[in-house]
């Protein structure tokens, strides 16, 4: 998954993964809803319509895709590319969308045990996720793939060999992951829970580099003087990021890909994309 593809720079302090699902119109509501009741899960397009509510399950910690802001006073925000798009999936069902805030590895597990309608994670459809889910359609293309070091030693770092026995981090269970195991096989690697932990790594010393999709790099540098992105990146073909909607509901997942058709045509991604890059940096003062 590539999911993890990000989480902006001056965020990256704020962020509070927060469990259970919650309203996210205004601010994060304290309304839980853990689960479909047993008669609601049987035709989840049906029970959408009629319930005129979907769970959306989502991890807010990689900006621009879905971030969580602190509003100073106790409430909290959850904005972003993903949370654009749940947003515009929800309006097409004539629905109210109400995210369900959780770890990514949460996310999995909640969408096959359908206790959630669908899931936004910036995620790759990689095949042993199958069984847990069906995919829907790609939404969007991800960028390159860097390594970001500490600026004081960005010049140590110009090839392949150069990260040679050097501890590089990466987010549990994605694609960055996947390309150190791949590509940099004499390198070691840390795994965190959360972007936000692999860039204290790095700013600590703890590691020699980090793993991020380049639209992630480009909001932690506004946020982060001593850290930068270096000359390296690592070769991937993106097959395109997904969403996961729970299994053997072919009218909703139908329904899904015919929404997504329109945000493909009118590349509204590419739009809430730039407006959450926007957003963030805002955010942080820049």
């Amino acid at each position: 998954m590539i999911r993890k593809i990000l989480l902006t720079g001056c965020l990256i302090g704020m962020m509070a993964v927060l469990g259970g699902c919650q309203k996210t119109d205004t601010e994060v509501s304290t309304d839980n809803v853990t689960e479909r009741e047993p008669e609601e899960t049987k035709d989840r397009l049906k029970t959408i319509e009629k319930t005129e509510k979907i769970l959306i399950g989502i991890s807010p910690d990689y900006a621009p895709f879905a971030f969580s802001v602190d509003q100073g006073d106790g409430s909290s925000l959850i904005a972003g590319a993903d949370v654009e798009l749940g947003r515009y999936l929800a309006e097409g069902l004539g629905a109210e969308v109400v995210f369900c805030e959780m770890e990514f590895e949460e996310c999995l597990k909640a969408v096959e045990e359908r206790t959630v309608d669908m899931v936004l994670l910036g995620m790759l459809p990689k095949a042993e996720r199958r069984n847990r889910m069906d995919f829907t359609d790609a939404y969007y293309v991800p960028g390159k793939q860097v390594v970001m070091v500490q600026k004081s030693r960005k010049m140590e770092f110009s090839d392949k060999e150069s990260l040679k026995e050097k501890t590089l981090a990466a987010q549990y269970g994605t694609l960055q992951a996947q390309l150190i195991t791949e590509q940099l096989p004499e390198s070691y690697m840390q795994l965190s829970d959360d972007v936000a932990g692999a860039v204290l790594k790095l700013r600590m010393g703890a590691v020699d580099g980090i793993v991020v999709d380049l639209a992630v790099a480009e909001e932690l540098v506004k946020q982060y003087t001593d850290i930068t992105v270096s000359s390296l990146s690592l070769e991937w073909v993106s097959e395109g990021i997904v969403a996961g909607v729970v299994k053997e509901q072919p009218q909703l997942l139908a329904k899904i890909n015919e929404l997504l058709l329109g945000v493909q045509k009118e590349k509204l991604y590419y739009e809430w994309l730039d407006g959450a890059h926007k957003q963030a940096a805002s955010l942080s003062g820049k």
